[in-house]
């Protein structure tokens, strides 16, 4: 039974291709906007490539990415989901992401494996380029 979940969600994450990032958890006022509008963020949700992401005071989300990397927003936080390429049979694979501000941990999944010169984190100040580790980063 475990496996024809796990086949059904793997189905289903590919018919979605441009869902890029899974909400492991959330806590108080989290909303996401994209071309479409802004939608409320709850636990399950998937967001986009291109998603402008932002925390409310007193709130925090840990998003899973579909390479397995886990990236945590603190309060008052603006993360712009710039860009995912996950595509191991193709050796396909970029990643941006852009915190204009609050802060943020990273720990870094397959692509930091496979192709770290393929992950960028930009803040308003400097770009970090990560080799398979972790980090935290707070912008002012």
């Amino acid at each position: 039974m475990k496996y024809l979940l796990l086949i059904g969600l793997m189905f289903f994450v590919s018919l979605n291709a441009k869902d890029i990032a899974l909400v492991k958890d959330v806590s108080g006022n989290v909303n996401a906007q994209d071309e479409h509008g802004i939608v409320v963020v709850k636990k399950g949700s998937w967001l986009s490539e291109k998603m402008v992401v932002s925390t409310q005071e007193k709130s925090s989300l840990t998003l899973i990415f579909k390479d397995n990397s886990v990236v945590s927003l603190g309060s008052n936080s603006i993360l712009v989901l710039e860009k995912y390429l996950f595509n191991p049979a193709k050796k396909e694979y970029d990643f941006k992401l852009n915190l204009e501000a609050g802060t943020a941990s990273f720990e870094s999944g397959k692509i930091g494996e496979l192709s770290p010169d393929s992950f960028s984190f930009q803040t308003p100040e400097a770009t970090v380029g990560i080799r398979g580790t972790k980090f935290i980063v707070k912008v002012q």
